[in-house]
């Protein structure tokens, strides 16, 4: 008996079978694909300059008639606390082409620096201008912190006049030091000002939400966002002091914390959320993100809420590049799968946004800072 036809009828099917379920396939994944993909245009140097290290932190001031873009990075090696000096760059035209400005601007001798625009449009730049020793971690005490560690300056008029002062941030003996106050600052609404920061004490590393109430003078503990202890209920580890954590309000209106827990592939980005201004907060867990339910690994970690409502997460690893994760229902829920932005660095990276749907992400690499233009799909797209 000739099997071949029966066998070339069989094969026949087979391949059919194959090619409609992969057609099936492609279908389903197709509008998911679509939604998720961002447009990143090619990087230009922000700023080259020997000595630099990390990407500095940006705001955007004025209308669309007359945006600018300010970038302010530390201008001396990653010592925490050995160097100090900041320098500014500042771009007119969204990204494009960037000038050198003036260097220890608003606040001198600052080994980091930010700005963060207010609602009611002024600006306020927070300065570091000392930091713990690491090797004795849990060992210091407020009495070890000086008078001038930090500074609070704010500027009523886009950035060309600033009033200057110290800033003291209060803090429990039991909890210990402020080890890192870190941005970004934002408003609750009712007149004060949030900033989180991770302390370092006896009873180990935990990640705070610090409040002012009187714009940036005093800050005390408004709340303990999580302790090594909560980092380990939730299946993490703790493998790193860094504790950098970034808080965000959501598209809800609650607050949302994103937490460093390590620098390998395993070390997760953990989630808390706050819904009652940062009093409470929820148990921490891991964030996964895409279809595949994939565990986010990465260092800084900073997030973002859209003028369009959609929610930004972009963090870095040293062989896993800068990527960014979207939340398009602005909630932080559910986040997309990885979009990279750039494989090249895996420095600390930065971002803020340049309109209703495009992002300025700046990443490290040797005597340059890069700015990437990122345009996100638009919300309906995503839906």
């Amino acid at each position: 008996m000739n099997m071949l036809p029966f066998c070339e009828s069989l094969l026949t099917v087979f391949l059919m079978y194959a090619i409609m379920k992969r057609i099936l396939l492609l279908s389903l994944l197709a509008p998911w694909a679509a939604a998720e993909d961002v447009s990143t245009a090619p990087a230009v140097s922000a700023v080259e300059r020997a000595g630099i290290t990390g990407a500095g932190w940006a705001v955007v001031t004025g209308d669309v008639q007359a945006r600018k873009v300010t970038l302010t990075y530390p201008n001396h090696p990653d010592d925490f606390g050995g160097t100090a000096g900041t320098g500014t760059s500042h771009s007119g035209d969204g990204g494009k082409t960037w000038t050198q400005g003036p260097d220890d601007w608003p606040i001198p001798k600052s080994i980091d620096l930010w700005q963060d625009r207010l609602s009611d449009g002024s600006l306020v730049a927070f300065g570091i201008c000392w930091a713990p020793d690491p090797k004795k971690r849990g060992e210091q005490t407020s009495a070890d912190v000086p008078a001038d560690a930090y500074a609070i300056s704010v500027s009523k008029d886009q950035g060309r006049t600033w009033s200057t002062s110290a800033a003291t941030l209060h803090c429990p003996p039991e909890i210990g030091i402020i080890a890192r106050p870190l941005p970004h600052l934002f408003e609750d609404g009712q007149g004060a000002w949030l900033m989180p920061a991770y302390a370092w004490g006896k009873r180990g590393t935990r990640a705070l939400l610090l409040r002012s109430l009187d714009r940036g003078r005093n800050w005390s503990v408004l709340s303990t966002i999580v302790t090594a202890e909560g980092i380990q209920k939730a299946g993490a580890s703790l493998t790193t002091p860094w504790l950098e954590t970034t808080v965000a309000r959501t598209k809800n209106g609650s607050l949302l914390a994103v937490m460093r827990t390590g620098s390998n592939e395993q070390a997760a980005l953990i989630v808390a959320r706050s819904k009652d201004d940062g009093v409470t907060w929820s148990p921490v867990e891991k964030i996964v993100a895409g279809p595949q339910r994939q565990i986010v690994a990465g260092k800084l970690p900073n997030l973002l809420l859209m003028p369009n409502g959609t929610l930004v997460l972009i963090a870095a690893h040293t062989k896993l590049g800068c990527f960014m994760h979207l939340s398009h229902d602005g909630t932080g829920c559910e986040w997309s799968a990885a979009q990279l932005v750039t494989k090249v660095s895996g420095g600390n990276t930065s971002m803020t946004a340049l309109d209703v749907s495009t992002v300025l992400v700046f990443t490290p690499s040797s005597k340059r800072i890069s700015c990437w233009q990122v345009t996100l799909p638009s919300v309906s797209s995503a839906k």
